[in-house]
């Protein structure tokens, strides 16, 4: 069974995988199902058994997207500094893969709508990094004493977080016109007292 397991999982990465490239490079509506699963070595029918159908699959590529952003190792005092870099790291990351950003863009634009099925799972995801920029923010102005932002630490992470993608956005539009990751540095360094 072990063997099994080994090769579902390798063969839903490679899907994945293959995915996410044809997703970056002909976005959610050019890129087909058979062509990804031709990419990944597998048959049509593989794929579906995997994923169900290409929402499911793109979720998947989210997922995988932001799994490559995780740090391989945490250190045991997570510092308001190891997360700002783990952040600005993530949006150079981010960079290197300007389709696929775009195309995330361009599904959290469509996700607005209620009944759309990647909101929850595009929910999920902002309420993730908000938290953890909440999290530093406060107790960034606990242990420094500085609160002279008119902000709650919850309401600044979201406006750090809506410039993020909003940069995201504008870098797609305009390249290399601002420094997102660079940009991004310095708005978490301002908010979590570190500047």
């Amino acid at each position: 069974m072990p063997d099994g397991y080994a090769t579902g999982r390798a063969t839903k990465q490679s899907i994945v995988e293959s995915a996410a490239t044809a997703f970056a490079e002909k976005g959610f509506y050019g890129a087909s199902l058979r062509s990804i699963a031709r990419e990944a070595g597998v048959d049509h029918s593989t794929l579906i058994h995997h994923f169900g159908n290409k929402t499911a699959l793109l979720l998947a590529v989210i997922e995988w997207h932001d799994t490559q952003a995780m740090p391989t190792e945490m250190p045991q005092d997570m510092s308001a500094e190891f997360i700002a870099r783990g952040f600005a790291s993530a949006a150079a990351r981010n960079a290197d893969k300007p389709g696929l950003v775009q195309l995330l863009s361009v599904l959290m634009a469509e996700a607005g709508a209620e009944d759309h099925p990647a909101r929850e799972t595009l929910q999920r995801r902002h309420d993730m990094v908000t938290t953890v920029m909440a999290w530093t923010i406060r107790a960034q102005r606990e242990e420094t004493g500085r609160d002279d932002d008119p902000l709650s630490p919850e309401d600044r992470a979201a406006v750090i977080v809506a410039s993020w993608d909003g940069m995201q956005i504008y870098d797609a539009l305009h390249p290399g016109r601002i420094d997102v990751p660079a940009q991004l540095e310095t708005m978490l360094r301002s908010a979590f007292c570190l500047d």
